[in-house]
């Protein structure tokens, strides 16, 4: 009997008190105290830190105090709010500084919710108060952590043997770091933001972002690319209100190439190197690069694309046969992949497909490519349907199948803040119809451009049939309040022109 295996997945501590004699207009008072304490290393402490200051709920008085030695009391901002602090000092040279907020409103809640750290008040204090002084004390604070060693170069050199191209030797080992190295978090202490060493996440085939980012960036050292660690804040969290420089604010970390010009996640099991995952695009990032460095907005270059391709024509007696070919790339591959896990079951692929066309039974062997790390992935399958099952459903869609975009993503009703909206791939399909002669009528071309994406839609007729080619392309971005009423109006309208029904067999 093999002995069983555990996993330790540690983030924070979460305390839940319950007060069941509570009533709603009860207030409820919450303090406490948070002490900062010098670390022993040999770059220095890092005193840094963000405290919320609104709730969804209106809060009847807010005090907050920093206190601490006056030489060295860390800079401050608050953000979102206005507020000077009463400064005291002490005979021993100890200053306080106190805020006081009286009958706070409650921050709006808004589905999907508005980028925390644009509506939240909140204060920021930090020792290492501009970006370039904390990149430059990250760095040193890192550097050992990301020093080869022989197990490293062995590694290394074991990995890329046998392999000449630049790119593939880094890619081989991005991959290895995605897959290979188990993402655990184990955030105690200082390891909140620092990594454990390339050596230990190597020798223990664990590790959080920021430790995976560190052996990559060592093992990448080995190969002679040079690589800097990035601390980011994720695009779906937004961008930030306050300019003081403070670890809190990123929530993840990855790697980039100078030379290059990749950014490599190494939490993205099974992604392609590039492009980055979409959260990694379009987000507030700190390139950790020496004193010169300042916080930027990571490129966005796509987040792939879904190519697909549907072929209908006359199959036996009163059914009509059904071709699929799906080609992916980017996050639109990491999707697919993850829907059919690399099973060729069967009942996976029958419900994709009846998804696509409700009454559609699977016929044939399906076709595919899923490996983990490669694009593009390559499906194909076949089936077919009744042409009874086919006009029951009014046609055959423009897109076969729904997006329920605007539903998702733009739910409706009064929104208060702003929102953000990821990249998603480009899709991109044909549609071709065998009819048996031409279309009794011919689709009007569709062509929307708009500030939150484009749509495009041309039909041809053929002589047994039609053909239709469509492109769309979803614009990322944070949107105001005012501009999601014309985001919404967008979708709907592309989701009207996909689900229009046309001639079937």
């Amino acid at each position: 009997m093999s002995e069983p295996e555990f996993n330790l997945y540690y983030d924070t501590r979460l305390r839940i008190l319950r007060f069941d004699e509570l009533e709603n207009g009860d207030l409820v008072e919450i303090a406490y105290v948070l002490s900062e304490t010098d670390e022993a290393n040999e770059t220095g402490p890092y005193n840094g830190g963000l405290i919320p200051l609104g709730r969804g709920v209106p809060v009847t008085l807010m005090e907050v105090e920093l206190v601490g030695p006056g030489a060295i009391l860390p800079d401050w901002e608050i953000a979102n709010l206005d507020g000077e602090p009463v400064r005291d000092e002490d005979e021993n040279g100890v200053v306080r500084l106190g805020w006081e907020w009286r009958d706070l409103p409650a921050i709006p809640t808004d589905v999907p919710a508005a980028p925390q750290l644009l509506v939240m008040p909140y204060l920021v204090y930090s020792n290492h108060p501009q970006w370039g002084d904390l990149a430059d004390w990250y760095g040193r604070h890192v550097a050992s952590r990301v020093r080869t060693s022989e197990q490293v170069e062995e590694t290394a050199h074991r990995l890329v043997k046998g392999l000449d191209e630049r790119i593939d030797r880094i890619n081989r080992l991005y991959r290895f770091v995605t897959i290979d190295i188990r993402y655990v978090g184990l955030e105690f202490g200082e390891h909140r933001y620092r990594p454990f060493s390339a050596d230990w996440v190597l020798h223990h085939r664990i590790g959080d972002c920021k430790d995976k980012a560190a052996l990559l960036v060592a093992l990448l050292d080995v190969i002679g690319v040079p690589a800097r660690m990035v601390m980011i804040r994720t695009a779906d969290l937004g961008p930030v209100s306050s300019e003081l420089a403070v670890l809190e604010v990123f929530n993840h970390a990855i790697v980039y190439l100078p030379e290059d010009d990749l950014w490599l996640d190494g939490t993205a099991t099974g992604h392609a190197p590039y492009p980055p995952p979409s959260m990694d695009q379009d987000a507030f990032v700190l390139v950790v690069a020496g004193s010169k460095s300042r916080p930027q907005f990571s490129p966005t270059v796509g987040a792939g694309k879904t190519n697909i391709r549907f072929t209908l024509e006359p199959g036996d007696d009163s059914d009509v046969a059904i071709m699929i070919e799906s080609r992916d790339t980017g996050e639109a591959a990491d999707r697919r992949r993850g829907r059919f896990a690399g099973s060729r079951d069967p009942q996976r692929f029958a419900r994709w497909l009846q998804e696509l066309f409700p009454g559609a039974q699977l016929t044939g062997e399906p076709t595919m490519q899923l490996v983990p790390g490669r694009d593009p992935t390559i499906v194909e399958i076949e089936g077919s349907i009744s042409k009874t099952a086919l006009a029951s459903g009014g046609g055959v869609g423009t897109y076969p199948g729904k997006l329920g975009w605007a539903a998702r993503m733009v739910p409706g009703g009064t929104r208060h803040g702003p929102l953000k909206i990821n990249i998603r791939p480009d899709l991109e399909w044909s549609l071709e119809v065998d009819l048996g002669r031409p279309p009794k009528t011919q689709p009007a071309t569709v062509e929307l451009n708009t500030p939150f994406g484009s749509l495009h839609i041309e039909s041809k007729s053929l002589n047994n049939g039609y053909r239709v080619n469509g492109s769309l392309h979803f614009e990322p971005g944070t949107f105001d309040a005012e501009e999601v009423g014309g985001l919404r109006e967008f979708l709907v309208t592309v989701e009207r022109h996909l689900e229009k029904r046309l001639e079937a067999p």
